[in-house]
């Protein structure tokens, strides 16, 4: 995967090459799925607690993150507000940022909100290393 942010392209071989922007409210989820990252090997991993707190990071650091994942109920701004401002603001270079949603939500309709923003994968609470590892390497492929 070549990812492009900014000036600057760079090339995405493995998990290990990737930048991730992990943005949870709940703090022992986030320490959790913050410890999976770590123990796979991203290179990078970037944290907030809402979707304000996670539009800041991008701004500042999108040049490092090559995908962001995302729980969809948050205060100040959830997950589905952030991808509605990722994908619909005009001329933003970060509208095809992959995006896995993180969700304790099974019900479709919740889902498919969410798929209409083009994510590119979602994981069920709670996340196994396993199925962390398959929807990122899928991400990856599918970019």
């Amino acid at each position: 995967m070549v990812v492009e942010a900014g000036n600057r392209t760079r090339q995405v071989r493995t998990i290990h090459d990737l930048g991730v922007l992990l943005v949870e409210d709940d703090d022992f989820t986030r320490r959790l799925i913050y410890r999976l990252l770590h123990d796979i090997g991203l290179r990078t991993v970037f944290e907030a607690s809402d979707g304000i707190k996670a539009l800041e990071i991008l701004r500042v650091n999108s040049e490092d993150i090559d995908l962001v994942i995302c729980d969809l109920e948050m205060p100040r701004m959830g997950g589905l507000d952030l991808l509605h401002a990722l994908r619909t603001a005009t001329g933003n270079p970060l509208a095809d940022l992959p995006v896995l949603v993180l969700t304790g939500h099974r019900e479709a309709d919740v889902v498919k909100r969410a798929i209409a923003y083009g994510i590119s994968g979602y994981l069920v609470k709670p996340v196994s290393k396993a199925d962390l590892m398959k929807r990122l390497t899928f991400a990856m492929q599918k970019r």
